[in-house]
């Protein structure tokens, strides 16, 4: 008669999307409506996506097509900041670059393991 109409799959992808969001906020990020959210760049849908960490001096040493695509011709300009990591989000075809402070390393690393389902390290590429 009274209670929740949800079911417990239903219960749970929200626990998780909380989770999530909580994390993502630690972490300086931004989740609203099931989407990773940044200025000037079009939302990520948060199901389905995977997400990558680069130190500063990896992704220093390299311009991505992701950057590329980003920024345009003035990814090859760029400076990165040595005391960020990137957070890169891919879900199909949208993608979003999100630089972090490096001390928040650890809830970044959460966040990626929550979203991956998955452990995952800093690219060493």
């Amino acid at each position: 008669m009274f209670g929740s109409k949800k079911t417990d799959e239903e219960k749970a992808a929200a626990k998780r999307m909380r989770q999530i969001t909580a994390t993502a906020a630690s972490a300086g990020l931004t989740v609203m409506g099931g989407q990773f959210r940044a200025p000037n760049q079009d939302p990520v849908p948060v199901e389905g996506a995977r997400i990558t960490i680069e130190r500063e001096e990896e992704a220093g040493k390299r311009v991505t097509a992701t950057r590329v695509l980003l920024t345009g011709l003035f990814a090859l300009a760029l400076k990165k900041d040595m005391n960020q990591l990137f957070i890169t989000i891919e879900n199909g075809d949208k993608v979003m670059l999100c630089p972090v402070p490096a001390r928040k390393e650890a809830q970044a690393r959460i966040l990626a393991t929550m979203v991956n389902g998955e452990a995952t390290g800093v690219d060493k590429q």
